[in-house]
Protein backbone atom coordinates (compact mmCIF):
# COMPACT_ATOMS: atom_id res chain seq x y z
CA UNK A 1 0.00 0.00 0.00
CA UNK A 2 2.70 2.52 0.72
CA UNK A 3 4.46 1.58 -3.18
CA UNK A 4 1.28 2.69 -4.24
CA UNK A 5 1.07 5.84 -2.02
CA UNK A 6 4.73 6.33 -2.96
CA UNK A 7 3.91 6.17 -7.05
CA UNK A 8 0.94 8.76 -6.95
CA UNK A 9 2.93 11.50 -5.16
CA UNK A 10 5.07 10.83 -7.74
CA UNK A 11 2.70 11.13 -10.45
CA UNK A 12 1.27 14.45 -9.22
CA UNK A 13 4.69 15.87 -8.77
CA UNK A 14 5.53 15.15 -12.24
CA UNK A 15 1.94 16.87 -13.60
CA UNK A 16 2.67 19.96 -11.47
CA UNK A 17 6.32 20.44 -12.68
CA UNK A 18 5.15 19.94 -16.51
CA UNK A 19 2.19 22.11 -15.86
CA UNK A 20 3.51 25.01 -18.32
CA UNK A 21 3.39 22.71 -20.94
CA UNK A 22 0.30 21.38 -20.80
CA UNK A 23 -1.78 22.83 -23.92
CA UNK A 24 -4.86 24.71 -23.27
CA UNK A 25 -7.42 22.02 -23.93
CA UNK A 26 -9.83 23.02 -21.58
CA UNK A 27 -10.90 25.81 -23.75
CA UNK A 28 -14.33 25.28 -25.83
CA UNK A 29 -13.64 25.14 -29.68
CA UNK A 30 -14.49 27.79 -31.77
CA UNK A 31 -15.28 27.94 -35.37
CA UNK A 32 -14.85 30.58 -38.22
CA UNK A 33 -18.42 29.80 -40.12
CA UNK A 34 -16.80 32.71 -42.95
CA UNK A 35 -14.67 35.62 -43.18
CA UNK A 36 -15.81 38.48 -44.98
CA UNK A 37 -13.11 40.92 -46.49
CA UNK A 38 -13.03 44.77 -46.28
CA UNK A 39 -8.95 45.46 -46.51
CA UNK A 40 -8.53 46.71 -43.95
CA UNK A 41 -11.43 45.65 -42.12
CA UNK A 42 -13.31 42.00 -41.86
CA UNK A 43 -15.61 40.53 -40.31
CA UNK A 44 -15.23 37.10 -38.77
CA UNK A 45 -18.34 34.85 -38.36
CA UNK A 46 -18.17 32.38 -35.41
CA UNK A 47 -19.65 30.00 -33.18
CA UNK A 48 -19.06 27.00 -30.91
CA UNK A 49 -21.16 24.19 -31.00
CA UNK A 50 -23.96 23.98 -28.23
CA UNK A 51 -22.11 27.24 -26.16
CA UNK A 52 -24.05 30.41 -26.23
CA UNK A 53 -22.03 33.31 -27.12
CA UNK A 54 -24.88 35.87 -26.80
CA UNK A 55 -22.69 37.32 -23.67
CA UNK A 56 -19.65 37.81 -25.22
CA UNK A 57 -18.45 41.80 -25.78
CA UNK A 58 -15.96 43.21 -28.02
CA UNK A 59 -13.52 43.28 -24.48
CA UNK A 60 -13.38 39.36 -24.53
CA UNK A 61 -11.98 39.21 -28.03
CA UNK A 62 -8.46 40.46 -29.26
CA UNK A 63 -7.29 39.49 -32.85
CA UNK A 64 -3.78 39.89 -33.99
CA UNK A 65 -1.55 39.17 -37.08
CA UNK A 66 2.27 39.11 -37.32
CA UNK A 67 3.72 42.14 -34.13
CA UNK A 68 0.19 44.41 -35.50
CA UNK A 69 -2.74 44.19 -33.60
CA UNK A 70 -6.75 44.84 -35.12
CA UNK A 71 -9.08 47.18 -32.91
CA UNK A 72 -12.48 45.24 -32.22
CA UNK A 73 -14.93 47.22 -33.17
CA UNK A 74 -18.45 45.24 -32.60
CA UNK A 75 -19.28 41.72 -31.37
CA UNK A 76 -22.64 41.07 -32.96
CA UNK A 77 -24.80 38.29 -31.94
CA UNK A 78 -27.07 36.85 -35.21
CA UNK A 79 -30.49 38.66 -33.99
CA UNK A 80 -28.83 41.73 -33.10
CA UNK A 81 -27.12 42.06 -36.48
CA UNK A 82 -29.20 44.45 -39.14
CA UNK A 83 -26.83 43.32 -42.16
CA UNK A 84 -29.35 40.96 -43.35
CA UNK A 85 -28.77 37.45 -44.43
CA UNK A 86 -28.42 36.56 -48.18
CA UNK A 87 -29.78 33.58 -48.17
CA UNK A 88 -28.86 30.86 -51.33
CA UNK A 89 -30.35 27.30 -52.17
CA UNK A 90 -29.03 25.36 -54.39
CA UNK A 91 -30.80 22.70 -55.58
CA UNK A 92 -29.95 18.81 -57.10
CA UNK A 93 -32.61 18.35 -59.77
CA UNK A 94 -30.62 15.68 -60.95
CA UNK A 95 -32.60 12.08 -61.27
CA UNK A 96 -31.10 10.28 -58.17
CA UNK A 97 -32.87 13.00 -56.20
CA UNK A 98 -35.76 11.43 -54.72
CA UNK A 99 -38.81 13.64 -55.74
CA UNK A 100 -40.55 13.93 -51.98
CA UNK A 101 -37.38 14.79 -50.54
CA UNK A 102 -36.91 17.77 -53.74
CA UNK A 103 -40.75 19.04 -52.81
CA UNK A 104 -40.05 18.82 -49.11
CA UNK A 105 -36.42 20.90 -49.32
CA UNK A 106 -39.08 23.54 -51.63
CA UNK A 107 -41.26 23.28 -48.57
CA UNK A 108 -38.54 24.45 -46.34
CA UNK A 109 -37.38 26.96 -48.23
CA UNK A 110 -41.23 28.54 -48.13
CA UNK A 111 -40.59 28.11 -44.45
CA UNK A 112 -37.41 29.68 -43.87
CA UNK A 113 -38.58 32.83 -46.07
CA UNK A 114 -41.42 33.21 -43.98
CA UNK A 115 -38.87 33.78 -40.84
CA UNK A 116 -36.77 35.90 -43.16
CA UNK A 117 -36.18 39.47 -41.58
CA UNK A 118 -37.11 42.25 -43.68
CA UNK A 119 -33.05 42.92 -44.92
CA UNK A 120 -32.60 39.47 -45.68
CA UNK A 121 -33.08 37.88 -49.28
CA UNK A 122 -33.71 34.78 -51.08
CA UNK A 123 -31.59 33.50 -54.03
CA UNK A 124 -32.36 30.12 -55.44
CA UNK A 125 -29.84 28.08 -58.11
CA UNK A 126 -31.17 24.94 -59.41
CA UNK A 127 -28.67 22.79 -61.15
CA UNK A 128 -28.71 18.92 -62.85
CA UNK A 129 -27.91 19.23 -66.61
CA UNK A 130 -27.69 23.33 -67.01
CA UNK A 131 -27.47 25.53 -64.27
CA UNK A 132 -30.06 28.16 -63.56
CA UNK A 133 -30.72 31.17 -61.45
CA UNK A 134 -33.95 30.70 -60.42
CA UNK A 135 -32.83 34.51 -58.47
CA UNK A 136 -30.37 36.08 -57.69
CA UNK A 137 -31.97 37.81 -54.47
CA UNK A 138 -33.09 41.21 -56.82
CA UNK A 139 -37.05 39.17 -56.36
CA UNK A 140 -39.54 38.84 -53.80
CA UNK A 141 -39.56 35.27 -51.90
CA UNK A 142 -42.80 35.06 -52.66
CA UNK A 143 -42.16 35.60 -56.59
CA UNK A 144 -39.37 33.13 -56.15
CA UNK A 145 -41.12 30.44 -54.80
CA UNK A 146 -43.52 30.53 -56.97
CA UNK A 147 -40.99 29.99 -59.63
CA UNK A 148 -40.41 26.73 -58.32
CA UNK A 149 -43.89 25.27 -57.88
CA UNK A 150 -43.71 22.09 -60.32
CA UNK A 151 -39.95 21.67 -60.35
CA UNK A 152 -39.31 18.04 -61.11
CA UNK A 153 -36.01 15.75 -60.61
CA UNK A 154 -35.22 14.24 -63.48
CA UNK A 155 -31.59 15.67 -65.16
CA UNK A 156 -28.73 12.96 -66.37
CA UNK A 157 -25.98 14.51 -64.82
CA UNK A 158 -25.06 16.90 -61.61
CA UNK A 159 -23.13 20.09 -62.67
CA UNK A 160 -22.47 20.71 -58.99
CA UNK A 161 -19.15 23.02 -59.74
CA UNK A 162 -20.57 25.00 -61.94
CA UNK A 163 -23.71 25.91 -59.77
CA UNK A 164 -21.06 26.73 -57.15
CA UNK A 165 -19.02 28.98 -59.54
CA UNK A 166 -22.68 30.76 -60.34
CA UNK A 167 -23.51 31.10 -56.54
CA UNK A 168 -19.90 32.79 -55.87
CA UNK A 169 -20.76 35.46 -58.59
CA UNK A 170 -24.30 35.96 -58.18
CA UNK A 171 -23.33 36.44 -54.20
CA UNK A 172 -21.63 39.48 -55.26
CA UNK A 173 -24.78 41.21 -55.29
CA UNK A 174 -25.01 40.72 -51.50
CA UNK A 175 -22.90 43.03 -50.89
CA UNK A 176 -21.96 43.76 -46.77
CA UNK A 177 -24.20 41.39 -46.41
CA UNK A 178 -23.56 37.66 -44.74
CA UNK A 179 -23.95 34.85 -47.27
CA UNK A 180 -25.26 31.50 -46.40
CA UNK A 181 -25.59 28.71 -49.02
CA UNK A 182 -27.31 25.43 -48.37
CA UNK A 183 -26.97 22.68 -50.72
CA UNK A 184 -29.77 20.28 -51.18
CA UNK A 185 -27.99 17.46 -52.71
CA UNK A 186 -26.61 13.84 -53.21
CA UNK A 187 -22.83 14.52 -52.73
CA UNK A 188 -20.43 16.38 -54.62
CA UNK A 189 -20.07 15.54 -58.81
CA UNK A 190 -16.22 15.68 -59.36
CA UNK A 191 -16.89 15.15 -62.64
CA UNK A 192 -17.74 18.51 -63.48
CA UNK A 193 -15.31 20.06 -66.58
CA UNK A 194 -13.85 23.80 -66.32
CA UNK A 195 -12.86 23.79 -62.40
CA UNK A 196 -11.01 21.67 -60.21
CA UNK A 197 -11.71 20.45 -57.20
CA UNK A 198 -8.81 22.43 -55.69
CA UNK A 199 -9.34 25.46 -57.52
CA UNK A 200 -13.32 25.69 -56.22
CA UNK A 201 -12.46 24.92 -52.62
CA UNK A 202 -9.61 27.90 -52.98
CA UNK A 203 -12.33 30.28 -54.71
CA UNK A 204 -15.09 29.27 -51.59
CA UNK A 205 -12.89 29.51 -48.70
CA UNK A 206 -11.62 33.83 -49.50
CA UNK A 207 -15.55 34.28 -50.93
CA UNK A 208 -17.01 35.06 -47.66
CA UNK A 209 -19.86 32.28 -47.84
CA UNK A 210 -21.31 29.78 -45.62
CA UNK A 211 -22.03 26.50 -47.09
CA UNK A 212 -24.28 23.83 -45.67
CA UNK A 213 -25.79 20.95 -47.05
CA UNK A 214 -28.81 19.07 -46.77
CA UNK A 215 -27.97 15.37 -47.81
CA UNK A 216 -30.36 13.51 -49.76
CA UNK A 217 -31.63 9.71 -51.03
CA UNK A 218 -28.94 7.00 -50.77
CA UNK A 219 -26.18 7.84 -51.18
CA UNK A 220 -22.45 5.92 -49.65
CA UNK A 221 -20.26 6.53 -46.95
CA UNK A 222 -17.29 7.86 -49.44
CA UNK A 223 -20.25 10.17 -50.65
CA UNK A 224 -21.32 11.68 -47.66
CA UNK A 225 -17.40 11.77 -46.43
CA UNK A 226 -16.74 13.86 -49.53
CA UNK A 227 -19.28 16.47 -48.90
CA UNK A 228 -18.65 16.75 -45.17
CA UNK A 229 -15.26 17.51 -46.26
CA UNK A 230 -16.16 19.98 -48.74
CA UNK A 231 -18.59 21.84 -46.66
CA UNK A 232 -16.33 22.05 -44.02
CA UNK A 233 -14.01 24.30 -46.13
CA UNK A 234 -16.56 27.00 -45.42
CA UNK A 235 -17.29 26.18 -41.29
CA UNK A 236 -20.57 24.66 -42.60
CA UNK A 237 -22.49 21.57 -41.50
CA UNK A 238 -23.82 18.74 -43.46
CA UNK A 239 -27.53 16.96 -42.42
CA UNK A 240 -29.36 14.27 -43.46
CA UNK A 241 -32.67 15.48 -45.13
CA UNK A 242 -35.65 13.34 -45.89
CA UNK A 243 -39.49 14.25 -46.10
CA UNK A 244 -39.54 11.94 -42.71
CA UNK A 245 -37.20 14.72 -40.55
CA UNK A 246 -37.36 17.85 -42.72
CA UNK A 247 -39.36 20.14 -39.77
CA UNK A 248 -36.12 18.98 -37.55
CA UNK A 249 -33.29 19.35 -39.84
CA UNK A 250 -34.72 23.04 -40.74
CA UNK A 251 -34.99 24.11 -37.31
CA UNK A 252 -31.52 22.71 -36.28
CA UNK A 253 -30.35 24.46 -39.52
CA UNK A 254 -31.73 28.43 -38.62
CA UNK A 255 -30.69 27.26 -34.95
CA UNK A 256 -27.30 26.90 -36.00
CA UNK A 257 -27.11 29.59 -38.71
CA UNK A 258 -28.95 32.30 -35.41
CA UNK A 259 -26.26 31.06 -33.11
CA UNK A 260 -23.26 32.74 -35.29
CA UNK A 261 -21.37 35.80 -33.79
CA UNK A 262 -19.92 38.53 -35.81
CA UNK A 263 -16.64 40.05 -35.17
CA UNK A 264 -15.87 43.26 -36.77
CA UNK A 265 -12.38 44.21 -36.92
CA UNK A 266 -10.94 47.49 -37.69
CA UNK A 267 -7.23 47.57 -39.69
CA UNK A 268 -4.83 50.15 -40.81
CA UNK A 269 -5.07 51.67 -44.36
CA UNK A 270 -1.31 51.01 -44.71
CA UNK A 271 -1.48 47.53 -43.50
CA UNK A 272 0.76 45.06 -45.81
CA UNK A 273 -0.19 41.49 -45.75
CA UNK A 274 1.81 38.72 -47.16
CA UNK A 275 0.46 35.09 -48.66
CA UNK A 276 0.58 32.83 -45.71
CA UNK A 277 0.18 35.20 -42.55
CA UNK A 278 -2.46 34.06 -39.88
CA UNK A 279 -4.79 35.82 -38.19
CA UNK A 280 -4.79 34.71 -34.65
CA UNK A 281 -8.09 35.49 -33.24
CA UNK A 282 -8.81 35.03 -29.72
CA UNK A 283 -11.98 35.29 -27.93
CA UNK A 284 -12.56 34.38 -23.76
CA UNK A 285 -13.05 31.08 -22.62
CA UNK A 286 -12.50 29.47 -26.32
CA UNK A 287 -9.55 27.96 -27.73
CA UNK A 288 -7.41 30.26 -30.09
CA UNK A 289 -8.25 30.24 -33.68
CA UNK A 290 -6.02 30.87 -36.75
CA UNK A 291 -7.10 32.36 -40.42
CA UNK A 292 -4.51 32.13 -43.43
CA UNK A 293 -4.77 34.78 -45.24
CA UNK A 294 -4.88 34.51 -49.05
CA UNK A 295 -2.86 37.64 -50.55
CA UNK A 296 -5.04 37.91 -54.04
CA UNK A 297 -8.38 37.68 -52.46
CA UNK A 298 -7.61 40.48 -50.24
CA UNK A 299 -5.93 42.93 -52.49
CA UNK A 300 -9.40 41.77 -54.99
CA UNK A 301 -11.46 42.93 -51.60
CA UNK A 302 -8.98 46.38 -51.25
CA UNK A 303 -9.71 47.26 -54.43
CA UNK A 304 -13.66 46.81 -54.42
CA UNK A 305 -13.61 49.20 -50.94
CA UNK A 306 -11.44 52.10 -51.54
CA UNK A 307 -10.86 54.85 -48.89
CA UNK A 308 -12.17 51.70 -46.71
CA UNK A 309 -9.83 52.34 -43.23
CA UNK A 310 -8.73 54.44 -40.43
CA UNK A 311 -6.64 57.70 -41.04
CA UNK A 312 -2.86 56.41 -40.67
CA UNK A 313 -1.60 59.93 -39.26
CA UNK A 314 -2.46 58.86 -35.86
CA UNK A 315 -1.71 61.56 -33.21
CA UNK A 316 0.34 60.61 -29.84
CA UNK A 317 -2.15 60.32 -28.00
CA UNK A 318 -3.53 57.97 -30.70
CA UNK A 319 -0.96 55.70 -30.93
CA UNK A 320 -0.01 55.70 -27.09
CA UNK A 321 -3.85 54.33 -26.60
CA UNK A 322 -2.97 51.84 -29.36
CA UNK A 323 -0.03 50.26 -27.19
CA UNK A 324 -2.28 50.66 -24.48
CA UNK A 325 -4.59 48.44 -25.95
CA UNK A 326 -2.36 45.99 -27.36
CA UNK A 327 -0.85 45.82 -23.88
CA UNK A 328 -3.90 44.76 -22.01
CA UNK A 329 -4.88 42.05 -25.09
CA UNK A 330 -2.02 40.64 -24.54
CA UNK A 331 -2.68 40.71 -20.75
CA UNK A 332 -5.78 39.10 -21.69
CA UNK A 333 -4.36 36.28 -23.57
CA UNK A 334 -1.48 35.21 -20.79
CA UNK A 335 -4.43 34.82 -18.24
CA UNK A 336 -6.89 33.52 -20.31
CA UNK A 337 -4.11 30.82 -20.98
CA UNK A 338 -3.04 30.49 -17.81
CA UNK A 339 -7.17 29.65 -16.73
CA UNK A 340 -6.75 27.07 -19.37
CA UNK A 341 -3.82 25.93 -18.00
CA UNK A 342 -5.04 25.68 -14.43
CA UNK A 343 -8.40 23.60 -15.81
CA UNK A 344 -6.40 21.29 -17.19
CA UNK A 345 -4.00 20.47 -14.29
CA UNK A 346 -7.04 20.18 -12.51
CA UNK A 347 -9.15 17.59 -14.67
CA UNK A 348 -5.86 15.62 -15.07
CA UNK A 349 -5.31 15.61 -11.13
CA UNK A 350 -9.31 14.72 -10.80
CA UNK A 351 -8.40 12.06 -13.58
CA UNK A 352 -5.53 10.63 -11.68
CA UNK A 353 -6.91 10.36 -7.83
CA UNK A 354 -9.87 8.82 -9.24
CA UNK A 355 -8.10 6.28 -10.78
CA UNK A 356 -5.76 6.05 -7.58
CA UNK A 357 -8.92 5.44 -5.43
CA UNK A 358 -10.53 2.76 -8.15
CA UNK A 359 -7.11 0.59 -7.87
CA UNK A 360 -6.91 1.07 -3.91
CA UNK A 361 -10.46 -0.46 -3.60
CA UNK A 362 -9.63 -3.15 -6.08
CA UNK A 363 -6.85 -4.10 -3.70
CA UNK A 364 -8.80 -4.56 -1.14
CA UNK A 365 -11.20 -6.18 -2.44
CA UNK A 366 -8.37 -8.85 -3.83
CA UNK A 367 -7.07 -9.00 -0.68
CA UNK A 368 -10.19 -9.45 1.14
CA UNK A 369 -11.14 -12.00 -1.42
CA UNK A 370 -7.58 -14.07 -0.94
CA UNK A 371 -7.84 -14.20 2.95
CA UNK A 372 -11.31 -15.50 2.36
CA UNK A 373 -10.29 -18.34 0.32
CA UNK A 374 -7.26 -18.85 2.27
CA UNK A 375 -9.41 -19.27 5.48
CA UNK A 376 -11.70 -21.65 3.56
CA UNK A 377 -9.05 -23.88 2.34
CA UNK A 378 -8.01 -24.58 6.15
CA UNK A 379 -11.58 -24.82 7.66
CA UNK A 380 -11.97 -21.73 9.25
CA UNK A 381 -15.12 -20.42 9.46
CA UNK A 382 -16.16 -16.55 9.61
CA UNK A 383 -17.05 -16.65 13.45
CA UNK A 384 -13.68 -17.75 14.28
CA UNK A 385 -12.01 -15.25 11.71
CA UNK A 386 -14.46 -12.52 13.69
CA UNK A 387 -13.13 -13.66 17.11
CA UNK A 388 -9.61 -13.50 15.93
CA UNK A 389 -9.99 -9.89 14.37
CA UNK A 390 -11.25 -8.69 17.94
CA UNK A 391 -8.54 -10.28 19.63
CA UNK A 392 -5.51 -8.24 16.99
CA UNK A 393 -7.77 -5.04 17.68
CA UNK A 394 -8.08 -5.86 21.73
CA UNK A 395 -4.11 -6.26 21.70
CA UNK A 396 -3.32 -3.03 19.53
CA UNK A 397 -5.36 -1.09 21.50
CA UNK A 398 -3.85 -2.44 24.62
CA UNK A 399 -0.20 -1.62 23.13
Amino acid sequence: MKKLFSALAFFLCILFVTASCVPAMAAESLTVEQVQLSPPDMDFYVYSDGVDMSGITKDDVSATVGSYTFDVDSVKAQDRDTDGIFYAFLLDISGSIPQSSLDAAIRSISRIADGMGSDDKLAVITFGDKVKVISDGSRRPADTLKALKGLKAKDQTTKFYTAMDKLISVSKKAKGMRTVAIVVSDGVDDTDAGMTERQLTDTLKNSGIAVYAMQVGKVTKKQTQHLKKFIKISGGEVYRFSEGNATKVVNSLVGHIDDVVTIHLLGDSDMQVNDGDEITLIVKGFAPVRWKIDKKSWNTAAKTNPGVGKDDSKTEEEAFASSAEKAAADERLEAELKHQRRLVIIAIAAVILAAAVVVIILLRIRSRNIKKSYYEMNGIDEDTIENLNREIKKKRRMK
